[in-house]
């Protein structure tokens, strides 16, 4: 099985952020055969840290990616133009770009997402927090 981060999972796991993943959210992704991240993230880091609302300490956006991508053994999942366009496709409920693109992905590889935005689920995606 497999298993994508949205951008705040991904943060969470890293311990950028306040909240923390639970310990069975935690163990759950150390049984995974992957653990994806989606291309997207690194957009959404760079965005938030450029107008300061991102703090990576000594890090900049590029070098906390890939040190978290090694760190964690997270497979990068690139953004086809099927899934762009999918994304697009998909119904109004979730107006942030990037997480529709999370959410197209999730549905195109049938795979759950760790978040804990409640608006993925009104997609029939499986989440986990």
């Amino acid at each position: 099985m497999a298993v994508i981060l949205d951008t705040c999972g991904l943060l969470s796991l890293a311990g950028v952020v306040n909240r923390s993943l639970s310990d069975i959210t935690l163990e759950r992704l150390r049984g995974e055969d992957e653990v994806f991240v989606s291309a997207i993230s690194l957009f959404e880091i760079a965005i938030k840290h450029k107008k300061g609302a991102l703090p990576l300490g000594r890090y900049s956006p590029r070098a906390f990616w890939e040190t978290s991508v090694l760190q964690y053994a997270l497979a990068v999942l690139p953004i086809t133009d099927n899934i762009f366009l999918a994304a697009v496709e998909l119904p109004n409920h979730h107006r942030d770009p990037s997480d529709r693109i999370i959410i197209a992905q999730s549905i195109a590889h049938k795979i759950d997402v760790v978040t804990y935005d409640e608006m993925f689920s009104l997609y029939g995606v499986s989440t986990i927090d």
